[in-house]
């Protein structure tokens, strides 16, 4: 696993992680009736955030490269409850939206698509959050 590197495990680091979640995801909430790509942008992020705490949680971290935003998204897909497999293709669905509507034009966000992100992503931070805290010491 060349895309991971080992990372000490701190509580209060996954806690602020976890803090920065939820704030994006607040952020995104706020501007989703009148900005549904910035709301997109940050629900996703929140996952992201959320996604890094798991991974330190579990003492790695993502190495900073191409595709490392894939290869956290495969790290907790393959350590969290298959049950959540649902949230983990969005969540990828999400990753690609934004790819879209951040390189090209044509990545058109509509409302519908930024609600069910900013749900999606709420559904997903307690997931996360739930998991992590049954770990922690």
């Amino acid at each position: 696993m060349k895309k991971l590197k080992p990372h000490a495990v701190d509580w209060a680091q996954i806690d602020r992680f976890l803090a920065s979640a939820d704030k994006k995801l607040a952020s995104a909430g706020k501007i989703l009736a009148f900005d549904e790509e910035a709301c997109l942008q940050q629900a996703y992020e929140a996952m992201l955030k959320a996604s890094l705490g798991f991974m330190f949680s579990h003492g790695f971290r993502a190495r900073s490269q191409p595709g490392h935003h894939i290869a956290i998204i495969d790290f907790v897909r393959s350590r969290i409850d298959k049950k959540h497999t649902g949230l983990l293709t969005v969540f990828d669905r999400l990753r690609r939206k934004r790819n879209v509507a951040l390189y090209d034009d044509s990545g058109f966000v509509s409302y519908h698509d930024a609600e069910q992100a900013l749900e999606s992503a709420g559904d997903y931070l307690n997931v996360i959050r739930a998991d992590i805290a049954a770990r922690k010491p």
